[in-house]
C-alpha cells in the first residue's frame, strides 16, 4: 500500500506543471459557469457540454498520476474511484473505509 502511495506521489510531483494547468482550466471553467449561470441553466446543451468538459479534465488529470490501480464503485453514483481515495471524485460521497476495501 505504501509503495502505491509513493508511486502516486512521484507521479504527482513529476507532473506538477501539467496538473497545475489542468487545475487552472477547471477553475476557469467553473468561473465561467458562475458568470453565465442564468444562460446555462436554461439550456441543456450547455449543461451537457460543461459536464463533458469537466469530466474530460478530470480524466486527463487522473491518467497522469495513476498506475493501473484497483478501483471501487461509488455507493452514491456508481463512478469508479481509486481505492486510495476517501471521497468520490464525481459526487463527493464518502467511500467505504480502507478496511472495507480490503486494503488492511
Amino acid at each position: 500500500m505504501e509503495e502505491l502511495l509513493n508511486m502516486a506521489n512521484r507521479k504527482i510531483f513529476n507532473n506538477r506543471e501539467k496538473l497545475l494547468q489542468i487545475s487552472l482550466r477547471k477553475a476557469e471553467l467553473l468561473q465561467s459557469v458562475m458568470k453565465h449561470i442564468e444562460h446555462i441553466e436554461s439550456n441543456s446543451v450547455f449543461i451537457e457540454e460543461i459536464e463533458e468538459a469537466y469530466l474530460n479534465l478530470n480524466t486527463e488529470e487522473s491518467e497522469m498520476i495513476k498506475e493501473i490501480e484497483k478501483t471501487i464503485e461509488c455507493p452514491g453514483c456508481g463512478f469508479k474511484c481509486a481505492q486510495i481515495h476517501t471521497f468520490c471524485m464525481a459526487c463527493g460521497v464518502r467511500l467505504p473505509d480502507q478496511y472495507d476495501k480490503g486494503l488492511i
